[in-house]
């Protein structure tokens, strides 16, 4: 394993030498670290592999290497193009002028549409609400996750890390999940979430540096899968319609056991294939699961006596699937005719 990883290193290398801008390093990046990718196959094999550790040292190595390598070559093309690029917006000399005329009426943002329907329907259910920490430390954010240091699930997010290496913009609203069920020693638990997180990723029509989530998770005595189930349903039916179908694949995180990666059927095709759901019939939404006992004891829970779940979800893959949206950035732009427009191709 270890020989076939030193040669995709070595392929990156020359590889890596014959790109002189941002976009093809962009290509060259895909090509090594996206689904299609070798870490791909890697990632596919730890969620059944018997030994985890040991693979999961071969993912930390190819990651550990291939990003250093992309970075080095990174930062070496911004240096040659920070103060000449076209697309630099501290440079742009045309940008547009804004005019509101007094007659034009302002429409909820889609983001915010989505975020309305949420806390409606776990308002509805008496979930409690959190405001969340946007700046973390690890300990939260990884540690009491079952994340610990050298985990390769570290790597995969790409974090933004202050002056005090302990601290960090979270990567994901699971940190409020780490938090209260750390903090609260209730036998009931049932709290959600929307916030911001940040990962050092890069802009274009599918990623952003920052984007919002949602965590919600519920631990008691009986809580059950099937509870999970439900309330995961009805939530997906308010915000893409009664009509939905919904599918449940086994998946691995490190905080949840067993783990779910959950599908909707495509709407826009009536699942024959298209587009949106890349010819298969079904657009993968989020990522779920039922708290790990590992979790529970780092969190000083009975693991006999309590179980729950728990799942996240981009509150901008919500709006870009329900109201058809082809790039991310539409929603941070304040492009008025987007804005404007945007539900008119709301299913």
């Amino acid at each position: 394993m270890k020989l076939e990883i030193e040669k995709i290193i070595g392929l990156l290398k020359e590889e890596i030498k014959q790109i002189n801008n941002l976009e093809e390093w962009k290509k060259i990046k895909a090509k090594f670290l996206s689904k299609s990718s070798f870490l791909n196959k890697l990632r596919s094999d730890l969620k059944n592999a018997k030994d985890k550790k040991e693979l999961g040292q071969y993912v930390q190595y190819y990651l550990q290497n291939i990003n250093a390598i992309l970075y080095d070559k990174r930062e070496q093309l911004e240096g040659k193009n920070i103060f000449t690029s076209e697309n630099n917006i501290l440079l742009a000399k045309n940008i547009p002028e804004i005019i509101i005329q007094s007659n034009d009426k302002g429409k909820i943002h889609p983001l915010t549409k989505i975020s309305f329907i949420i806390n409606q329907y776990f308002d509805n259910l008496n979930f409690n609400y959190v405001y969340g920490n946007e700046i973390e430390i690890e300990k939260f954010n990884f540690d009491l996750l079952n994340i610990p240091k050298n985990h390769p699930a570290r790597e995969m997010q790409d974090t933004f890390y202050l002056l005090d290496e302990n601290k960090l913009l979270r990567t994901h609203t699971t940190n409020i999940t780490a938090r209260k069920l750390y903090d609260d020693k209730s036998n009931l638990l049932k709290y959600y979430t929307i916030g911001t997180v940040y990962r050092n990723d890069d802009n274009d029509s599918t990623h952003s540096l920052q984007f919002n989530q949602l965590d919600f998770f519920m631990l008691s005595k009986s809580t059950s899968i099937a509870h999970f189930k439900y309330i995961l349903s009805k939530l997906l039916e308010k915000i893409f319609g009664k009509d939905l179908e919904i599918r449940f694949r086994l998946s691995y995180f490190p905080f949840t056991e067993p783990s779910f990666e959950v599908d909707i059927g495509c709407f826009h095709c009536h699942k024959k294939g298209c587009s949106i759901c890349k010819n298969s019939g079904w657009i993968e939404i989020l990522g779920s699961g039922m708290i790990s006992d590992e979790v529970l004891k780092l969190t000083d829970k009975d693991v006999n006596q309590m179980q729950g779940f728990a799942a996240g979800v981009g509150i901008e893959r919500l709006a870009m699937i329900r109201f058809n949206v082809k790039d991310i950035r539409d929603f941070y732009l304040n492009n008025l005719k987007f804005l404007k427009n945007y539900d008119q191709k709301e299913r």
